[in-house]
């Protein structure tokens, strides 16, 4: 096996927030003085898989695998071939797939999940809504797919965190692109708007929906003639210096959560592991931190 080759495997090259991984892990390998190489899979399954199982099946197949899974559950097969082949795996987001078993089968590799605690990331999405809402409000929660683990974990945090007596949640599930952001939103806005009903903020499971959500207010306000529309604070989520954060600095969203990159944590775990300096715990969870400070944040006019 080739020493000290880590294969990345990402899901969409388009996503500024994957990119910012890829640069992570990029930095990350050189800190520690690994060999690296990136996979996208265009967010498809079966590519995926294919690429996994051409590394695997490698005659030098690399030292460990990082992947980020394009759904939650579907690699257990490969990852166990993976491992009986003695090679590292790390999951970069969290997996229905069964890692604790893998773990009791080949004690001596680095097999384990590393990604972000999504329930607190709910929870400091909600207290940007909070500074924003200090009494309450209607809340649109447009969220990533619902079969997503990451998706219901972030609607789990907000929901339990914001008081029901004060707070409104109104779901509407999306998916995570800009344009299924817009489609989901614009439909849902003017019926809402059509129907008189207050809404006081957005509250977006990636800034991408937050893209769209801007999109979706802006276009509503000025076809159904209410520009006060137009207006309704948007809190993203992701965080990126290019997209969630540039859209706050430029005011096209009020706030956004800011996510840990697990990528780069999941290389350095990989290096303790290959140097005999440890192996990881089957669950390594990363902390969000919000955007700006809920301090700094004033609240909304009613």
């Amino acid at each position: 096996m080739a020493s000290g080759r880590v294969a990345l495997c990402l899901v969409d090259s388009g996503n500024e927030f994957q990119q910012v991984a890829r640069h992570d892990a990029e930095a990350a390998a050189r800190q520690v003085g690994l060999d690296i190489e990136t996979h996208w899979s265009g967010a498809k399954l079966s590519v995926q898989l294919a690429q996994l199982r051409e590394l695997v099946d490698s005659p030098t197949p690399p030292s460990a695998i990082l992947v980020m899974a394009v759904r939650d559950q579907g690699l257990s097969r490969i990852a166990g071939d993976a491992a009986k082949a003695g090679i590292h795996w790390v999951f970069l987001n969290r997996s229905e797939d069964n890692v604790e078993s893998l773990r009791v089968q080949h004690p001596g590799l680095a097999l384990c999940q590393v990604y972000p605690d999504e329930v607190e990331t709910g929870r400091v999405q909600a207290s940007l809504i909070e500074a924003l809402l200090p009494d309450g409000g209607r809340v649109l929660q447009v969220q990533g797919s619902m079969r997503s683990v990451a998706a219901r974990d972030r609607t789990a945090g907000t929901s339990a965190t914001l008081d029901s007596g004060r707070f409104k949640l109104v779901p509407l599930e999306a998916g995570w692109t800009e344009d299924e952001g817009y489609g989901a939103l614009a439909g849902w806005l003017r019926v809402a708007v059509r129907a008189n009903m207050r809404l006081d903020v957005v509250a977006c499971h990636n800034d991408l929906l937050g893209k769209g959500a801007r999109r979706a207010l802006e276009d509503v306000a000025r076809d159904l003639g209410k520009p006060e529309v137009a207006t309704v604070p948007i809190v993203g989520c992701d965080g990126t210096p290019a997209v969630g954060q540039a859209m706050v600095m430029q005011g096209q969203m009020a706030a956004t959560v800011v996510l840990p990159r697990s990528s780069g944590p999941a290389v350095k775990i990989v290096h303790r592991a290959l140097s005999g300096q440890g192996l990881p715990d089957a669950v390594v969870t990363l902390h969000a931190t919000p955007f700006p400070d809920p301090a700094e944040l004033g609240p909304r006019p009613r």
